[in-house]
């Protein structure tokens, strides 16, 4: 049926059926006594409009109330879905009923309800969208039938008609709010459930919030469920002006709540208080399922749950562990241990947070351990600062990073804490082992020294009798000693160490010697880096280093020499100077197999060690490879051979020039470390040598230049400086 607007503007209506929907917009419309008005497809009250309501209003669909609207009356409402009002609702004495087969949210916009009546059929609820006041009666009609607080509350003057098949449910953080005196005050409240409970106060009346849970938890609103000698319910009770009160308390719940070991002829309410649960006289329940039992004298509120005489309250430890450089980063994965009179563990999540439970016992100590991930953050910059520790060139003043320099955990700072580092980012097995662990502790309460040594690693409770929260920790990484973390973004970067190797073509059956000079450098502390060959075309015979720099072959890593992986860490706490084209070592090759050149079988691999350089005031650089041309270029080859960068590094602008056996189209381009292209040309060239201009204005970083022909794609790596 198509829908139509229907407008009515009149001061009385004897009946109606409006087949449509009911809109009054911006004009009056009332409904007078003894009358009636049916509205199929819902009513909208808008755009300060009023409607008044003196005899029944009904609608199987929504009733909206909103923009500058008045919605008024001392009639009947009968609404069969969504009742929403953002404007003016001036109940009177009206009675609102919601029925019909489907659930109904109500959004009360804070307007009052005088009477409200709750019919549905097939287990439909009322569901509240905000909070919500029935200022005289709430009647449950229908079986089935909840009103579901989510996290709203419901303020009542009176119920009726409730029982364990209709009541209010307080699913979420929502309360039941009544008006309590002398008179016994029933809030038919549940979740799951029904576990209602009654309130009698003898002191100042007052407005009492009450919702349950279905579980009882170890520190009242927090911690860990209660498994045993128990009623697995937690009922929460407040008061709407704190003191005054002096109360009666009965509680009901159903034998399947009861958890293992509960004795109901041996049981007492408790009330969560001083950060623990508190016992009473025990008494025996009354009823037969189900079950009541009450506590009077009652003067402040919290958690209340039901308990036996066997009950041992869990008690809860909790805290989280930083990391000591910033003061806010969480500390992930490490495993913290309970243990003394109960034990328990747990493994921080990313905020380094943790909780511990103990079901008995009242003396623990807390130790929170980690020992993975030892090389992270670790840097030959570390060695570096060790070694300007000890020298005295650079003394370290925090005693937490006087901890990370104490790799071997010998209470002590020495060379050998900075050796370990070196081998250890060479990939020796050995030295890794002599970090002791990954990460040190401290408690957050305890006052660092300098030195530091015999600093408190754990933390020791003593005559705990409830939850102890903030049981904090500072984490300290061992080795990572520098501060290394400022944003790049705001920094001119540091020109990069560059390592040239003159190119050659692979020859079957060659002993090829690469020698790696560095371009002017004026103050190298330490360097780490990763050469990767590959093993099936180049054989390593030997390491070289030059005698004239503080480099030994021990400052060379070939524990994974099978893979084709060369590691290089030196660190010294006094930089040097190279000069340019100076020496500072060679690799010696067999070549396995021809074709190609050295460029493609050996480069830098970031993966297996990241390749940095420090000065002596440990700033840091990259580090960059680069080949120099080919040692022979053979013509008519077919190949493309000989493309030189010159010069490398440069600034701003460099010529590009290549070898072409024969006429072709020929493109150049430069990308960066991403793929993402920077700069191209492309045109037809002849024969013979060619020479190309790149203009790279305002660029930094490692680089790569490509040159693509019909005859194959060369690459060379660039580095553009300031």
């Amino acid at each position: 049926m198509k829908k139509f607007l229907f407008i009515i503007n009149c001061l009385g209506l004897l009946a109606g059926n409006v087949q449509a929907q009911l809109q009054n917009q911006s004009s009056y419309i009332r409904i007078s006594g003894g009358s009636y008005l049916v509205a199929q497809n819902g009513v909208i009250n808008a755009n300060s409009a009023t409607l008044t309501n003196d005899g029944t209003l009904t609608t199987p669909a929504n009733l909206s109330n909103t923009t500058g609207a008045t919605l008024q009356g001392n009639g009947q409402y009968h609404i069969g879905a969504n009742w929403s009002n953002t404007a003016t609702f001036n109940a009177g004495t009206s009675t609102v009923s919601f029925e019909g087969d489907q659930h109904s949210t109500v959004t009360s916009g804070g307007g009052a309800f005088y009477l409200l009546v709750l019919n549905k059929s097939g287990g439909n609820n009322l569901l509240l969208a905000d909070d919500m006041e029935v200022g005289n009666n709430l009647d449950f009609q229908a079986t089935d039938n909840y009103v579901v607080l989510g996290n709203n509350n419901l303020e009542v003057a009176d119920l009726s008609g409730y029982d364990a098949s209709r009541h209010v449910r307080t699913d979420g953080t929502g309360s039941l709010a009544r008006n309590v005196g002398a008179t016994p005050v029933d809030f038919p409240v549940g979740n799951s459930s029904y576990n209602p409970a009654t309130l009698t106060n003898a002191g100042t009346p007052d407005f009492y919030l009450v919702r349950v849970s279905d579980a009882v938890l170890s520190g009242g609103n927090t911690g860990s469920p209660i498994t045993a000698d128990a009623v697995g319910r937690g009922w929460f009770v407040e008061e709407n002006t704190a003191g005054g009160s002096d109360l009666n308390l009965t509680l009901q719940w159903n034998g399947a709540e009861e958890l293992a070991s509960f004795d109901r002829t041996n049981a007492y309410i408790a009330h969560f208080l001083a950060s623990s649960w508190d016992t009473q006289p025990t008494a025996s329940a009354t009823g037969a399922d189900p079950y009541t039992l009450s506590r009077s004298g009652i003067t402040s509120l919290s958690p209340f749950a039901v308990f036996d005489g066997d009950f041992s309250a869990l008690i809860d430890i909790s805290g989280i562990i930083r990391w000591e450089h910033d003061g806010a980063s969480g500390v992930k994965d490490a495993n913290v241990a309970l243990t003394g009179d109960d034990t328990d563990s747990d493994i921080t999540p990313i905020a380094g947070t943790y909780t511990l439970v103990a079901a008995n016992g009242s003396n623990f100590t807390v130790t929170p351990t980690k020992n993975i991930n030892k090389l992270n953050g670790i840097t030959v910059a570390d060695a570096t600062a060790i070694q300007q520790h000890v020298t005295g060139i650079n003394p370290i003043t925090s005693p937490y990073k006087q901890v990370a320099a104490d790799v071997n955990k010998s209470n002590s700072i020495t060379t050998f804490d900075a050796s370990v580092i070196n081998q250890a980012l060479l990939g020796n097995p050995a030295a890794l082992a002599q970090f002791k662990t990954s990460w040190r502790f401290v408690p957050v309460t305890h006052t660092m020294a300098l030195p530091p040594w015999g600093f408190p690693e754990k933390i020791s409770l003593a005559g705990v009798s409830g939850s102890a929260p903030g049981q904090d920790f500072w984490g300290i990484k061992t080795g990572d000693v520098v501060d290394v973390y400022a944003n790049p973004a705001n920094l001119i970067p540091h020109p990069p160490l560059v390592l040239r190797a003159n190119d050659a073509i692979l020859e079957a059956g060659q002993e090829l010697s690469v020698t790696f000079r560095a371009d002017q450098f004026a103050d190298l502390a330490a360097w780490q880096f990763a050469l990767l060959f590959d093993p099936e075309r180049l054989e390593l015979t030997g390491i070289e280093p030059n005698s004239q720099m503080p480099l030994t072959a021990e400052h060379f890593g070939l524990y994974n020499i099978a893979e084709g992986v060369i590691r290089a860490a030196w660190a010294q706490a006094v930089g040097i100077s190279l000069h340019d084209a100076e020496v500072v070592f060679s690799v010696k090759f067999n070549v396995l197999q021809s074709g190609g050149k050295l460029r493609d079988a050996l480069s830098l691999d970031e993966t297996s060690l990241p390749a940095y350089a420090y000065n002596s005031a440990l700033e840091e650089s990259g580090v960059a490879l680069v080949y120099d041309q080919a040692s022979s270029v053979v013509a008519g080859s077919g190949l493309a051979l000989g493309l030189d960068i010159w010069p490398n590094p440069f600034v701003g602008h460099a010529t590009a020039r290549f070898f072409l056996p024969e006429p072709c189209m020929a493109q150049l381009r430069v990308v960066d470390a991403t793929g993402r292209e920077l700069w191209r040309v492309r045109k037809n060239c002849p024969s013979g040598w060619q020479q190309e201009a790149i203009r790279l204005d305002g660029m930094t970083g490692a680089l790569v230049c490509e040159l693509t022909t019909p005859l194959g794609t060369e690459r060379v790596q660039i580095v553009a400086v300031e």
